[in-house]
């Protein structure tokens, strides 16, 4: 694994997550991003000590200051190496209730992701 300012986990065989991933791909033009799929890549999370299940149940991101966010924090670091995004991580980190607010959509979408791909929960 090579060292890149902001490392983003993600499951690439959800269809739902592939769908925002790929549109951030696109727009990381300047390579900001490591891009972690963990379903191809299992020793990237064992070198960051994650579990499979972990980075399963929450998306796993090291921020540029290496310390590792996970939910809409985790999306906020993504967000500000990102073109458009950057403005929406600034406004949430500018309105702090937001935060709470979209984690808490963010708990019910990765708590329903895995069966609404056809995918069982880890136990």
């Amino acid at each position: 694994m090579t060292i890149s300012k902001v490392t983003c986990f993600h499951d690439g065989e959800c269809p739902i997550c592939n769908l925002e991933i790929n549109g951030m791909k696109k727009l990381d033009t300047a390579g900001n991003i490591q891009w972690v799929d963990i379903t191809q890549e299992p020793e990237a999370l064992a070198a960051a000590g994650i579990t499979y299940k972990q980075a399963m149940e929450r998306i796993h991101v090291i921020g540029a200051d290496q310390q590792m966010q996970t939910g809409i924090r985790g999306f906020i670091q993504v967000w500000k190496q990102l073109p458009y995004y950057r403005r929406i991580a600034g406004l949430v980190e500018r309105l702090p209730f937001l935060i709470p607010l979209m984690e808490g959509g963010y708990r019910v979408f990765a708590y329903w992701r895995l069966p609404l791909t056809g995918k069982k929960r880890l136990q």
